[in-house]
């Protein structure tokens, strides 16, 4: 790495947006409320001094970190779009955006929409001011702030002077440090930076998926096929390393490795060569194998990003019929631990097991994430850690995560979960109860000659089983 990587340098607003700044379309939209907006004008006002252009009065408004394009012709946000785009939109406000000011940016509802309201707040504010005030702010604005703008050459640098940034202010989400971790990673893998680009950009592009997708599912998965308990709070800065891994030759790690864990490694490596149809998924993913640091964990990410669209979509086959029994609940909140056990397991197992079995295997994971709901008055997540790992007061429940770790054949699941005894639930139930005790009972006899024989199962067993819960 070259040393002149990184400049810093404290600038003005004015220098600040005089230079070709753009917010590349993996960053997210912009959503600072007018409250943001309105505390950042009045924090301006309170900063001036009798002489705002002494050095001494000047006000920083934090740090703005921007990678310089391979093109060299313009320069990313990579921290600050928040703030940035603000100031634009104050100096358009203000007619104060000229001399080359201009600034590329996504275009989507969510930030119209912000664009709009803060704009709209705004004017409001600045109508009521009487005298110069206005010119008098835009002075202040452009010459009497300025902040740290530190330009980064290589994108993953940038990344983890961000990642160092925000350590000291206000958290981050955990899937920002798993990225930035990975994005490091690949610098000793080679990988050039337009492939760094994308992957990034398609993570930041389907960020709102992503952050659920291991705060809620690939955590829990973890945990519970470990026989851990899950935090509530989902994943947090203090769980990611169970997403770090296997680090690619090139830092001394293959010798640290165990030989299981650099079979994983080859079998990457043998992947990336067979795919020459721009496949990024051809790699045979399993959740609880070790993850390999940099681009596959990227990949990974991506293709488990898809099959658990699949399933919250629910608007293809097989996933329509798979997933109808709990559409109707997945918008009502104290159902919510149920919808999202329903689909733990389910994406799980199909991880493990594949398609082929389902429908039958969402059905047997609906009937067993609704049980747990439905037996009980008040449902919190202490609750579900004790269910998903069968603790006493569950003692018929079978422990479904480490059953499905452990199985040969999904049809052993699927059989030892139909075993699974059921306490009957109270006569007076409500409507979705009902619905829940005749899905069971007409479930088990629709199935039980198909399942007949299949891991020890009979027809008589199954129909008595299915009755016990009317």
């Amino acid at each position: 790495m070259g040393g002149d990587a990184i400049n810093v340098e404290v600038c003005s607003i004015r220098e600040l947006l005089r230079c070709p700044l753009q917010v590349p379309p993996y960053q997210r939209p912009y959503v600072w409320q007018a409250s943001n907006v309105l505390q950042l004008i009045e924090d301006i006002e309170h900063s001036a001094q009798a002489d705002p252009a002494t050095d001494e009065s000047r006000y920083r408004i934090g740090t703005v970190i921007v990678y310089r394009n391979e093109d060299g012709t313009s320069l990313d946000i990579v921290d600050g779009q928040q703030r940035v785009i603000t100031l634009h939109l104050i100096l358009a406000v203000l007619g104060e955006r000229k001399d080359g000011m201009r600034l590329d940016m996504r275009d989507d509802e969510q930030t119209r929409r912000h664009l709009y309201e803060n704009d709209h707040a705004i004017r409001q504010l600045m109508d009521s001011w009487e005298g110069d005030r206005r010119s008098q702010f835009a002075g202040r604005l452009l010459d009497g702030c300025e902040v740290l703008k530190v330009r980064s050459d290589h994108l993953s640098e940038a990344f983890q002077m961000f990642d160092s940034q925000n350590a000291r202010g206000k958290e981050l989400d955990p899937t920002d440090l798993l990225k930035a971790f990975h994005l490091r990673r690949m610098d000793a893998d080679g990988v050039d930076e337009s492939r760094k680009q994308q992957l990034v950009r398609r993570w930041e592009l389907h960020q709102d998926a992503i952050q659920p997708l291991f705060g809620t599912y690939l955590y829990r998965i973890a945990c519970w096929s470990r026989g851990e308990k899950a935090k509530p709070g989902g994943l947090d800065s203090d769980s990611i390393a169970m997403f770090k891994g296997i680090d690619l030759p090139g830092r001394g790690n293959e010798r640290q490795c165990a030989p299981w864990q650099r079979n994983y490694v080859t079998a990457w490596y043998a992947s990336k060569e067979r795919a020459d149809d721009g496949s990024e998924t051809s790699y045979a993913f399993q959740i609880d194998q070790p993850v390999i640091n940099g681009e596959a964990f990227f990949c990974f990410a991506e293709h488990y990003r898809t099959l658990l669209r699949q399933q919250l979509m629910h608007d293809e086959d097989p996933w329509k019929e798979a997933c109808a029994d709990v559409v109707p609940f997945v918008d009502e909140w104290r159902y919510r631990y149920m919808t999202e056990l329903f689909h733990t397991i389910l994406l799980y197992y199909r991880d493990r097991f594949g398609d082929g079995d389902a429908v039958e295997a969402a059905r047997m994971a609906f009937l067993h994430a609704a049980y747990m709901r439905l037996a009980m008055r008040s449902l919190r997540f202490a609750t579900v850690n004790n269910y998903a790992l069968g603790a006493d007061r569950w003692w018929r429940n079978a422990r479904i995560f480490e059953m499905i770790r452990d199985a040969d054949r999904g049809r052993d699941v699927l059989s030892h979960m139909a075993r699974i005894a059921r306490e009957p639930l109270d006569e007076d139930s409500d409507n979705v109860k009902r619905r829940y005790q005749e899905l069971w009972s007409r479930y088990m006899r629709r199935d039980s000659k198909s399942r007949a024989g299949d891991g020890g199962m009979e027809e008589e067993g199954n129909m008595k089983r299915g009755e016990e819960t009317r």
